[in-house]
């Protein structure tokens, strides 16, 4: 449990990073929060593929057009994360930290709180008081703890490569619901000869 005492500092970096960079991103993606449609379109496919399970076929078409939608949605995502990195990097943004670097920060943030920037942040993106409170609480009780190095570069590409991953699990339930829906029960012919 001590291995993942740290890991609150590295979303807060990953995260705050993240903010920056889609923020000025001149990329306008297909919808104004992919992230909450994401668990929009995940929580609709769970619904209709056990709906589906229990032998309601007529829920697969939509399963089809919400599978699409989720795998297009997933590949919208993976770019925003890689386009965020290759920013990250191009700003010159630092994408690696010593566990002694994170250990340093978690010390300044006990002694010192979060950045006003890094509040203003959070407050943006919905955060309250006593959340930002919490989330410094839990810093001053487990900064010791980390004690590896983080890699932002490699967490984002691999980040990246998982919504990939998704998408492609969202196409097997587009061709699950395909099949389910049109060869699981196929129309049987009428064989015979005309005119009898």
């Amino acid at each position: 449990m001590k291995r993942w005492g740290g890991i609150w500092l590295i979303f807060l970096i990953v995260g705050m990073s993240l903010s920056t960079a889609f923020s000025s991103s001149q990329v306008i993606a297909a919808s104004s929060d992919p992230y909450q449609e994401f668990w929009d379109i995940l929580n609709r496919e769970a619904e209709l593929v056990v709906g589906i399970e229990n032998g309601n076929l007529s829920l697969a078409p939509e399963l089809i057009q919400n599978s699409r939608l989720g795998a297009e949605n997933a590949a919208n995502i993976s770019a925003l994360i890689w386009q965020a990195l290759e920013e990250l990097k191009a700003s010159g943004v630092k994408t690696y930290y010593t566990a002694e670097e994170l250990r340093e920060m978690a010390q300044n943030i006990s002694e010192n709180g979060l950045p006003q920037e890094t509040v203003d942040a959070l407050k943006a993106q919905g955060w309250t008081d006593a959340q930002i409170r919490a989330l410094e609480e839990y810093i001053v009780q487990n900064g010791a703890n980390i004690t590896e190095d983080f890699n932002m570069t490699a967490f984002l590409e691999e980040f990246s490569m998982a919504f990939i991953s998704v998408a492609f699990k969202y196409n097997h339930y587009e061709a699950w619901a395909l099949e389910k829906w049109k060869w699981t029960h196929p129309l049987k012919l009428q064989l015979g000869t005309k005119g009898r």
